[in-house]
Formats: C-alpha cells, sequence, structure tokens
C-alpha cells in the first residue's frame, strides 16, 4: 500500500495520459498561489460550487486582485433559492454568465488512480463549466477525493459524500437519514447529473491541482474515525463565499 505522495503521484502520471494537465502541492496556500499563476491577466472567471474553492479562500483574493468574478454561489442568491422564483432566475442568470467566462474554477468528486475525473451534480451547472464552453477549467482537489476506479468512486459519492452533503443541507432525501444511496426519486435529490471525464475534452483545457490535504467532502468507511471527524469538520465550518 503506497502513502499519500506516491498515490498523488501515480494519480498525476495517469491524469497525464489522459491528456489532463495536473499538480501536486503540499497546502492550500501552495494552491491558491498555482491557480493564480494559471489564470491570464484580465481574464473573466466563473465558479462552480467548491467547499474546497472556500476553503483555500481563493475567490476573496481574486476578487481582491481586480479580477471579474462571476459567482452565483453568494449567499444573497443561494439563502433562499428553493422558496424563491425570483431569487432562483436570478441564480440562473449568474450561473449561465459563469459558464461565458474565460476561467472556470471548481472541484470535483472524485480522482481515479487511472486517471479519470468523475463528478455528481445537483443542477449540472458545475460539471458544466469543465466540458464545454469555458476555454480554460481549474479543478482544485484533496488528496481524499482519489479512489482506485469509476465504480469505487460512484459507490464512494452516493453512499458516503452525498449523504452527509444532504443531512448539511437539510435536504428531505432518504440518504440523509439512512446514510445509504436507495436511487431515490425524491424532489430533494442531490445527484441528478453524473459525469465521467475520461480524456480531456477537445476543446476545454483542464488542469487539476491535487492538494496533500484532506480537503472538500470525501473519505473511505475504512479509514480511522479520527480522520473522517476532521473532514467532516473542516467541510462543515468551511467558509462561504462573499
Amino acid at each position: 500500500m503506497c502513502d499519500a505522495k506516491e498515490e498523488i503521484k501515480l494519480t498525476l502520471k495517469a491524469l497525464a495520459r489522459n491528456n489532463f494537465d495536473s499538480l501536486n502541492v503540499e497546502t492550500m496556500e501552495e494552491a491558491k498561489d498555482a491557480l493564480i499563476g494559471m489564470i491570464p491577466p484580465a481574464a473573466s472567471i466563473g465558479i462552480g460550487d467548491s467547499t474546497t474553492l472556500k476553503q483555500i479562500d481563493i475567490v476573496n483574493d481574486l476578487i481582491r486582485d481586480g479580477f471579474e468574478v462571476v459567482n452565483p454561489f453568494i449567499p444573497e442568491l443561494m439563502r433562499d433559492i428553493r422558496q424563491n422564483p425570483v431569487t432562483l432566475r436570478k441564480f440562473m442568470d449568474v450561473a449561465k454568465v459563469a459558464l461565458r467566462t474565460d476561467v472556470f474554477l471548481t472541484g470535483c468528486n472524485a480522482v481515479t488512480k487511472d486517471g479519470k475525473i468523475v463528478s455528481i451534480d445537483y443542477t449540472g451547472n458545475r460539471v458544466v463549466g469543465t466540458i464545454f464552453g469555458v476555454p480554460k477549467a481549474i479543478l482544485v482537489v484533496g488528496r481524499n477525493k482519489i479512489v482506485n476506479d469509476i465504480d469505487e468512486a460512484i459507490y464512494r459519492i452516493k453512499n458516503v459524500i452525498a449523504p452527509a452533503h444532504a443531512k448539511q443541507r437539510r435536504r428531505n432525501t432518504p440518504c440523509a437519514k439512512t446514510g445509504k444511496c436507495t436511487d431515490c426519486n425524491s424532489r430533494d435529490r442531490i445527484c441528478n447529473v453524473t459525469v465521467t471525464l475520461e480524456k480531456k475534452p477537445s476543446y476545454t483545457d483542464i488542469s487539476i491541482i491535487i492538494i496533500n490535504q484532506d480537503l472538500g467532502l470525501s473519505w473511505d468507511l475504512s479509514w480511522d474515525r479520527e480522520r473522517i471527524n476532521k473532514i467532516k469538520f473542516y467541510y462543515q465550518t468551511a467558509p462561504a463565499f462573499l
């Protein structure tokens, strides 16, 4: 069994074979510096919802540096989006603009050791930004998102990540109550869109920054309880986008 650094190294090589640009950094600060270095001057930047982006606090730095940032996930758009049609319309308008920017920033749910990127979405805007339309997409992920293969990725997302996320967001889904996927038909279901990037899309440059820290929401059920609890805590206390 390889350690985290070796696992990341092998994953980077697999991503390269699939034509993804990728690199490894040790800390969130290094990730922030690397990400900023990838963004051309005067580029417009779209944001896809990502706890990891919140944790590294990159969006506030980009705004401070004078970049045009299009972020539909700010509190005034998200507060009552599911109850207020006016707010929902505003969110959708901003989300569509975010998909017409120069650079799209987001995360993903899993990166496989054979170099594939797996994401499951509620609305689909996050994955759209990594497929077509935006010239450059940058994904930031923690080491805990690395899995063996697509089957493990789907299982972990549906039976670990989605239930925890649904519970945190107070969604009325079976998985939020039981902790397991039942392939439900709930209106609150958050796993509506499943996308696997097996190779780099033809007309979208994609860079993946893998951070040698546990970030975002993902863990293997075999990991020790202390590590899992730390991931949950840092996910639950991640700062909101401003």
